[in-house]
């Protein structure tokens, strides 16, 4: 969106003063980037009509437009210039300094920094430009506010078409649900299934075997039977019922509620490992 306003006669005025009756050095605030950057690269002076106009293949009618409105004397210079817009990547004002000759100068200003300047020069005849405009000059004030009308419905436009209106009784749509991986049921008790009780009375066991019974180094305890002193109990007896015992309240503590023949039905299984060995 352009913001400007309509190249003044002024502004023209002054341009003109650095070109005609020759070309002088034009101050670097009156002329677009593009411009000042190739004055720069080629080394270009204001001796050589180069100075002021980008290259084409009519570079010789430029230079005799240019010569030729160079010659003509200052009062002959017509005080209101027929100025017209075109946009492209920048906004360009087209200046015919001279409309009553049909191959006379044009001055081409670029809008930039929010000001005109001066940023290249033609013939009046490049092309069928100015006859699609036949007809007395426009307002250019009036031009300028219809170009910016336009370029600002073209933007809402645009920004309709991807965003949604900006009227809120009309809502945007609704922007499309992503695709999202499928739910794999699963319940607590897959996540955390049941111990089973046999293999965890056979885990403590594994574990009670494993304990360290004492070496013969170890001095044997002397219990007193019938008031005599004996050997007869060894340690590993004694380790032996405690690991019996042991297992007796495990294999208990599995079995849940007790019944009335547990001690016989744990007897009867010691009895059968017993026999199996």
């Amino acid at each position: 969106m352009f913001a400007t306003t309509p190249l003044e006669h002024t502004a023209v005025t002054i341009v003109l003063h650095y070109i005609s009756p020759s070309i002088q050095s034009l101050p670097q605030h009156l002329v677009a980037s593009q411009l000042a950057f190739r004055q720069s690269m080629l080394k270009l002076t204001p001796d050589d009509p180069a100075y002021i106009f980008w290259p084409s293949s009519d570079d010789q009618h430029v230079i005799d437009a240019l010569e030729s409105f160079q010659q003509r004397p200052i009062d002959d210079i017509p005080l209101d210039f027929d100025i017209r817009y075109t946009a492209d990547d920048s906004l360009f004002a087209h200046v015919r300094l001279t409309p009553d000759d049909p191959k006379g100068l044009r001055l081409i200003f670029q809008w930039e920094d929010g000001i005109w300047k001066d940023g290249d020069s033609g013939e009046s005849t490049l092309d069928s430009y100015w006859d699609s405009y036949g007809g007395p000059a426009p307002d250019h004030e009036g031009e300028a506010v219809e170009f910016e009308r336009e370029t600002t419905g073209s933007y809402w436009d645009l920004y309709n078409s991807v965003q949604g209106s900006g009227d809120s009784v009309i809502p945007s749509p609704v922007p499309e649900k992503q695709q999202q991986d499928p739910l794999i049921p699963f319940s607590y008790a897959d996540m955390h299934p049941t111990t089973d009780p046999i293999e965890s009375l056979s885990d403590r066991l594994e574990a009670l075997s494993r304990r360290t019974l004492p070496s013969d180094d170890d001095t044997t305890t002397v219990v007193s039977v019938n008031g005599t002193s004996t050997n007869g109990i060894l340690e590993s007896e004694v380790a032996l019922k405690e690991s019996l015992r042991g297992v007796w309240k495990l294999w208990k503590s599995t079995r849940g509620t007790p019944a009335p023949n547990d001690k016989e039905l744990f007897l009867s299984m010691v009895q059968e490992v017993l026999a199996e060995l």
